[in-house]
């Protein structure tokens, strides 16, 4: 996790393939063209950390199977498809993962401060009861979106699925960094807040994240899940 500026000043933008390049340069908002840079970046330093491989080496790939067009879609590296990468980002903020198994990862800035009205989009009838209840409604909706967000990432659901899954019940613990942990369906659901970043970020995978700064990437044990 890091910011936009932070990944864009110790990664090379050369990196970068022919259809990311195209597809940065389309986006007219400077904010957003640096945010889609680093998130693409990023994911290859977690791939790197995670195989071992120099980062030069790594090409991501993304294709869409709804529409047989490359650009978008779920991304993967090029001659390493056992290799699982995600990546988000959000105001100031870009989160990447890379594992051996499923992995998903997501952030979504703080909601805005004010009471929130009318139904939450993506929530089961469990969840929106439980976020009508809550001190902060706003704040507990995003963090249901968060995960499911991640849960899609991986596969375990789609888009249009989202308000059939119910995570209203689920067993939460706290590791020792403080995040909050709990399982879906096999899988690990790790979310916490950046009150400097002002932002919730969610990862689900196979194993439970290690979580590091941009700093600790670098020579990082690639035998861990990330």
């Amino acid at each position: 996790m890091a910011s936009p500026g932070e990944v864009l000043a110790g990664t090379d933008v050369g990196l970068l393939g022919r259809v990311e390049r195209a597809r940065s340069a389309a986006l007219h908002d400077p904010a957003d063209r640096s945010a889609y840079v680093a998130a693409h970046l990023l994911v290859r330093r977690c791939a790197a950390a995670l195989t071992g491989q120099p980062v030069t080496g790594l090409v991501v790939h993304q294709w869409c199977t709804e529409c047989g067009t490359a650009g978008h879609g779920r991304p993967s590296l090029v001659d390493l498809p056992d290799v699982q990468i995600s990546w988000s980002h959000g105001p100031g903020v870009v989160v990447a993962a890379a594992a051996w198994r499923p992995v998903g990862v997501d952030v979504e800035a703080f909601p805005a401060d004010g009471p929130t009205a009318g139904r939450f989009p993506g929530l089961a009838p469990a969840e929106e009861r439980q976020v009508r209840s809550a001190v902060d409604p706003s704040l507990l909706a995003l963090r249901h979106w968060v995960r499911k967000e991640c849960l899609v990432k991986t596969g375990t659901t789609t888009l249009a699925g989202v308000g059939r899954i119910d995570l209203s019940r689920l067993t939460e613990r706290r590791d020792r960094a403080g995040r909050s942990v709990s399982r879906y369906r096999g899988l690990y659901l790790t979310d916490w807040c950046d009150p400097a970043r002002r932002a919730l970020i969610a990862v689900a995978g196979g194993g439970a994240p290690v979580v590091r700064p941009l700093a600790g990437l670098a020579g990082a044990d690639a035998s861990t899940e990330r």
